[in-house]
């Protein structure tokens, strides 16, 4: 018993039960830190260069005016998820809109009014819901490929800030996609992009105007995808009044050699604006071309235009066998009551070809090599006696596979021409503009496994980080060992 009084007192035995206190009292403390954060639900600090994991300042713009309560139910999502931390920052943000993960079993009822099955749980859904509106959207809608790079684009924030605004709007935009004239459709050549305008809260039709016998007034945008038949005397007197009031136009055209359309160019000499689609654009500058393949053009985009400024610094769109824009003199745009803006360009190297007989790389007689507009914005004015002026405006591109389903195949691999670069951005932000839908933004943020590639010097530096500096720990640990080794 003496023994063990003696060793009780000994200062090996306090020193170690002080060190037992210490390291208890340390874990006690990180417990309830910890615990402490949990209850009172602190955000997480976003370290991203890119911001990743924070709600953008363009979604707080673009929600901040919104007063309506708004229910977000996630199907199938645990507490840790990344989608759910940033429908929580919509919370956060915003009082009025309130988060719930939900399941089938636990909430039946929800699954039954939103018809939410066991499949849709597993493969997550998430239902955003307003004054009996709502909106639903699976995970596979939060993420999508680009394949010329081949890296992750996530898409979370846009969707979520776009069903928000979506499920508070009464009435969403009326798009027609003409047809009649042998029009690139919605069904055959524009399924995505449709499946994209109705995640962004448009309502798409398709008009023939033969059969309708007008432009319907709830008409925002008339889309005309590369007609190649001349429309109608009647036809074009109604596409005529729809201008005259007010109504606005994206106007798309490839390549057809069909030969003059006297009222399409009736149509588009309104806006002093003509499409040449007899020939295509052969590009020589290397930077403007994808692949050293020269019909497939990268314009220059205009960085002072709503529609492409957002991407116009670094982004890029492609362009396949693309015609030319002719625009007027600013003297008869005047007369005509019109201002244009060009929004792509090709560069000062690029030549137009009609004979695609000839398989030259350089311009031969008659190819002029020059810049050439490939997109334009129009914007006319109309005096109108019985009411104030009205504008109508016209997004006109001298392409039109750009925005379509079509497989476009390099180094033998195939995507659809509209998921290259910023093409889905740019039909989607023309669209939005046309339909004063400026509020529908484009908030793409790029996740890709990078490839750990560092200069010599960031190299040595990373090894000295990670092989140094425990080396020094130990060594300095050793010495201290030994000399109070020696002490006692």
């Amino acid at each position: 018993m003496k023994r063990v009084i003696e060793i009780i007192k000994s200062r090996v035995f306090k020193k170690t039960s002080f060190t037992i206190l210490l390291i208890a009292v340390v874990i006690a403390t990180y417990l309830a830190i910890n615990l402490g954060i949990q209850a009172i639900d602190i955000s997480d600090i976003d370290f991203t260069k890119e911001k990743f994991f924070s709600l953008s300042e363009e979604s707080k713009n673009t929600l901040k005016d919104i007063n309506q309560e708004i229910k977000i139910y996630m199907f199938g999502y645990e507490e840790d998820s990344s989608v759910v931390d940033l429908a929580k920052q919509y919370s956060k943000y915003k009082d009025n809109i309130k988060v719930e993960i939900v399941s089938t079993t636990e909430r039946p009822d929800l699954a039954k009014q939103y018809d939410i099955t066991s499949s849709d749980e597993e493969y997550k859904t998430v239902v955003f819901e307003c004054e009996g509106r709502n909106i639903k959207a699976n995970s596979y809608d939060f993420f999508t490929m680009d394949y010329t790079t081949y890296e992750e684009i996530d898409l979370t924030e846009q969707k979520m800030t776009n069903s928000i605004l979506g499920v508070t709007l009464e009435n969403a935009p009326k798009i027609y996609f003409l047809t009649g004239h042998g029009e690139y459709g919605e069904s055959n050549y524009f399924r995505i992009l449709t499946e994209a305008l109705k995640s962004e809260i448009n309502e798409i039709e398709t008009l023939d105007i033969l059969v309708k016998n007008e432009i319907p007034q709830d008409c925002k945008t008339l889309i005309i995808a590369s007609p190649q038949t001349d429309f109608t005397d009647y036809e074009t007197e109604l596409i005529i009044k729809y201008i005259n009031n007010g109504g606005n136009i994206l106007w798309l055209s490839d390549y057809t050699n069909s030969g003059t359309l006297s009222n399409t160019a009736k149509i588009l000499d309104l806006y002093g604006i003509n499409v040449s689609n007899d020939g295509i654009i052969i590009e020589q500058d290397p930077s403007s071309m994808l692949m050293q393949t020269q019909d497939l053009i990268l314009p220059s985009l205009n960085k002072e235009s709503e529609i492409t400024n957002a991407f116009a610094s670094s982004g890029k769109v492609l362009f396949i066998d693309s015609g030319k824009l002719q625009i007027n003199e600013e003297e008869k745009l005047q007369e005509l009551g019109v201002s244009v803006t060009e929004l792509l360009t090709t560069s000062e190297k690029a030549f137009y070809r009609t004979d695609l007989k000839n398989t030259s790389s350089k311009p031969t007689e008659g190819e002029e090599v020059k810049s050439y507009v490939v997109g334009a914005l129009a914007t006319k004015t109309i005096e109108n006696s019985e009411q104030n002026n009205v504008t109508s405006q016209l997004v006109i591109y001298a392409n039109n596979t750009f925005a379509t389903d079509s497989p476009i195949t390099i180094n033998q691999q195939a995507a659809n021409a509209i998921y290259f670069y910023n093409n889905q951005d740019l039909i989607l932000n023309s669209i939005s503009y046309l339909t004063e839908r400026t509020d529908s933004i484009a908030i793409r943020k790029t996740h890709s496994t990078v490839t750990y590639a560092p200069t010599e010097s960031e190299d040595l530096m990373v090894k000295l980080v990670i092989f140094t500096f425990p080396l020094i720990i130990i060594v300095v640990g050793i010495i201290i060992w030994i000399k109070r080794k020696h002490r006692k």
